[in-house]
């Protein structure tokens, strides 16, 4: 193979891998995190996936920053990654099922409404 055609190869596939990279980097703005919705007996609240270990939990107007603690199942988090005895705030959720205990007082009737997921499907 020819210097030229091999120079054009490789020119050929660095700019395909660039432009890989920067359509990639627009979705990734567009909506990077997964986004529930949750709707309870008397109460409704969102929760955002930061990553794999934190959630944001946003309610009546005010933000949460949990951190995910063990859970025998289902997926469990709390303020500063505190036991439950010690948290103030603390979500557990398995399916489409949540519970969410703020100040000492659980709501056990929470159901997932809605599910966003980004566009690059993380």
């Amino acid at each position: 193979m020819s210097a030229l055609v091999k120079h054009g190869l490789v020119s050929a596939m660095v700019i395909g891998s660039l432009t890989a990279c920067s359509s990639s980097e627009q979705v990734e703005t567009e909506n990077p995190y997964h986004v529930l919705q949750y709707q309870c007996d008397n109460q409704s609240f969102q929760v955002t996936q930061l990553s794999s270990d934190q959630v944001l939990l946003l309610i009546d107007g005010e933000e949460y920053h949990l951190h995910r603690v063990p859970s025998a199942s289902g997926v469990k988090y709390s303020l500063d990654g505190q036991s439950q005895a010690e948290s103030e705030v603390e979500l557990f959720s398995k399916g489409r099922e949540g519970m969410l205990t703020i100040a000492g007082e659980t709501d056990k009737s929470c159901m997932m409404t809605t599910r966003s997921v980004p566009k690059n499907g993380y």
